[in-house]
């Protein structure tokens, strides 16, 4: 990272005054929408951008993705719109992980008890979309990597899921890793720095706390989603069948790009 990026992303980065601590209560680090369907699982793996539960003593009242204006608008649930225009019945799980953010260093072990849930969730898409809440001062790149890989296991244990990763909304030293993690594994990579740098991206003047209006606005979510469903589409991601009732092990033929291959 050049001196002039690192310090432009230190300058980001710092804006982000809300704490990696608390976004949820325990026993919601992860929720469900529509768990139950027959369609395809689909996992959204994230910090307070995902998900930020209630938090009055910074003026954040709300239970969706900071700092959209309705929970319709969070990244999220404009890719579960997008996802739903185009698939039948499709399950959602949201998994906050803003605790292994700050404490990947200490094992990903430790948190598996936590992120139970969205391990049996069993997904067939998963998208990566966290970095902001790791420790600048403290990061070790080839430790988030192998810590990233151990998250990603334990998530799709049958290591069947396609995976989309971004790298943070505001530039980070991370997102070299990121990057290598997502070349190194052919898992296709949405690019978001650039978004962090514009204000209009923001929710800036809505939000009397600096740290939640400098999370991304309703644009900028609309952006984040943008990218990542682009990622979805041009690699075929979405596992197409005939309907609800056909799980994607039943079709005959699922089509996909990562290797320029067909697997039946």
């Amino acid at each position: 990272m050049s001196k002039i990026n690192e310090e432009s992303a230190y300058e980001q980065i710092g804006k982000n005054t809300v704490k990696a601590t608390n976004q949820l209560k325990e026993s919601a680090y992860v929720s469900f929408e529509n768990p139950g369907g027959k369609g395809i699982r689909v996992l959204f793996v994230g910090n307070s951008i995902t998900r930020h539960g209630i938090a009055h003593d910074i003026g954040w009242h709300n239970d969706w993705g900071m700092a959209a204006s309705s929970k319709d608008k969070d990244y999220v649930h404009q890719l579960m719109s997008k996802m739903d225009s185009v698939q039948k019945d499709v399950a959602y799980c949201i998994c906050q992980v803003a605790s292994w953010e700050r404490g990947y260093k200490e094992g990903t072990e430790k948190f598996y008890g936590v992120y139970r849930s969205a391990h049996d969730f069993k997904a067939d898409i998963i998208v990566l979309r966290f970095i902001e809440n790791c420790s600048f001062n403290e990061w070790d790149s080839e430790i988030f990597k192998s810590e990233l890989e151990k998250l990603l296991a334990y998530l799709n244990p049958s290591g069947d899921a396609k995976t989309v990763i971004t790298t943070g909304f505001w530039h980070h030293c991370g997102d070299e890793a990121i990057r290598e993690f997502a070349e190194e594994r052919g898992i296709p990579l949405a690019e978001l720095g650039d978004l962090g740098e514009m204000d209009e991206m923001k929710a800036i003047g809505l939000f009397e706390h600096g740290g939640v209006a400098n999370h991304p606005g309703d644009l900028g979510m609309k952006k984040i989603a943008e990218r990542i469903w682009a990622k979805i589409d041009e690699n075929e991601t979405v596992l197409v069948w005939d309907d609800a009732e056909t799980k994607p092990s039943d079709h005959a033929v699922i089509v996909h790009r990562y290797n320029g291959d067909t697997t039946e």
